[in-house]
């Protein structure tokens, strides 16, 4: 499917012109996920050296191997439940695929009792999923909603999922909130504007936690996760939920210095804050707030087992024995060793990507292996 630069844009000043501005959040939503221009509804996404972002499994396979070793702890720790993952946002299957080889080339018994879910709301990226994953098609199963599942037990995973989730823009002026919104100018662009909060979400969120917000800011707030929180809940009866994404704790999220927010845009490994001209052809994310995370999972019955940067993560999860199995010796100069590089570093994934683990109706079986280097968990009650 082609993408028409023009075609969201005009659609979205037409809806503005006739039924007036709409919210930043309803902007991203459609920017991201518009069933004909969305950014996220294209076939293929433009990931990679080439494309406009890369994620932690196009940098190297090995991240895919070492989530698989974690995944194993949590479903030894589970003792006999089935062998059940549910991956959301799997993006082009990357991920999915070093996990499943990782298991079926290492650890054939858990490979043998796999059934990897991936939810999949966008039609047309199915058949791309379909073809990617085709060497494990028995072990696969495709959905489009959580809820087909049923009962779930097992482990939910995401890379990068809820950075992308539409968010609430918000400005702080004298101890008061205002949330931007998208007009159309009289030269007829897209333009922001700022209104009254409306009740809601919302303002019940910015009555309860605003208070640390400092004046003169403006910043994101993200409900979408919290829904998304109740809505695995209804569906899933015990497990683990491992999320990957690049934030920080509430403390450090709205520290002084960050007063334009965290909201970015990414085109062509390049980073714009110019969301408005080209919606639809511009990835839009904003940063996590783990201590909302946290504080939302803990309502609907989750318990945090850990939250550390990346490199700490994957460096406690025997990452010289995964990497001999993997790679083998491996040549100083090698574009592999480059690529496992990435998700280490600091100034690449490595302090950037956050993980944190939740549990549901299972016992405290101490640390997992992913947080014997840092467990900063304790930093979420800020």
């Amino acid at each position: 499917m082609l993408h028409n630069p023009t075609g969201l844009r005009k659609l979205l000043i037409e809806k503005i012109r006739r039924e007036g501005p709409i919210s930043f959040r309803d902007f991203m939503r459609q920017s991201l996920y518009h069933e004909e221009f969305g950014y996220y509804s294209r076939k293929e996404l433009a990931i990679g050296k080439n494309g406009d972002f890369v994620t932690a499994p196009h940098a190297s396979r090995f991240f895919g191997s070492l989530i698989a070793v974690q995944l194993i702890e949590c479903f030894e720790h589970m003792k006999g439940e089935s062998f059940s993952i549910c991956e959301f946002g799997a993006g082009a299957g990357y991920l999915a695929y070093d996990i499943m080889k990782y298991l079926k080339d290492y650890e054939p018994e858990y490979f043998g009792s796999l059934t990897y879910f991936i939810i999949e709301p966008i039609e047309n990226r199915i058949p791309v999923l379909a073809e990617r994953l085709s060497d494990f098609s028995g072990s696969v199963k495709i959905i489009t909603d959580f809820s087909e599942v049923g009962g779930f037990s097992g482990v939910i995973l995401a890379n990068e999922l809820l950075d992308a989730f539409p968010v609430h823009l918000v400005q702080k002026e004298k101890g008061n909130f205002f949330e931007i919104y998208i007009d159309v100018d009289q030269e007829g662009n897209l333009c922001e504007i700022a209104k009254d909060i409306a009740h809601g979400p919302l303002s019940e969120y910015l009555q309860e936690t605003g208070g640390i917000i400092p004046d003169n800011y403006r910043t994101e707030i993200n409900i979408a996760m919290k829904d998304w929180i109740g809505e695995i809940s209804s569906s899933m009866e015990r497990g683990y939920v491992i999320l990957i994404d690049y934030g920080y704790p509430a403390g450090e999220y709205y520290a002084p210095y960050r007063n334009r927010g965290t909201l970015l845009g990414y085109t062509r490994q390049r980073i714009t804050e110019d969301f408005l001209s080209y919606p639809g052809m511009v990835d839009i994310t904003a940063h996590v707030n783990f201590t909302d995370l946290r504080k939302w999972a803990g309502e609907k019955g989750f318990r945090c087992e850990g939250f550390t940067p990346q490199w700490a993560f994957l460096g406690g999860l025997d990452p010289d024995e995964t990497m001999n199995r993997v790679f083998g010796t491996i040549d100083p100069f090698s574009p592999v060793l480059a690529g496992i590089k990435a998700l280490i570093f600091p100034q690449a994934m490595g302090e950037t990507h956050k993980v944190i683990i939740f549990s549901r109706n299972l016992p405290d079986t101490g640390p997992l292996k992913g947080f014997r280097l840092k467990d900063y968990k304790e930093l979420l009650d800020e």
